[in-house]
């Protein structure tokens, strides 16, 4: 017996979560930039999820800046 539903995709885990139809869409542009920026500059999953969800507490500057630099970004610090 199983307790647990399974989401093949975001579609279905909207359906499953109770949310609009146009969420789907969102879930999905948000894994696949995830997805796209983990190829590019080279790190894990949890980090960038954490780094899109502003939680960049146990992320040092230092990785921050490689990841930007790697994406392409310009980074300029400006110290107060």
């Amino acid at each position: 017996m199983k307790n647990y539903t399974e989401a093949k995709n975001a579609k279905e885990l909207a359906k499953v979560l109770g949310l609009p139809a146009g969420e789907a869409a969102k879930i999905e542009m948000r894994t696949d930039l995830v997805v796209a920026i983990r190829k590019v500059a080279g790190v894990g999953r949890t980090v960038m999820t954490a780094i899109l969800n502003a939680n960049t507490t146990h992320v040092s500057t230092d990785r921050l800046i490689d990841i930007a630099q790697s994406l392409g970004l310009t980074v300029r610090l400006r110290v107060a």
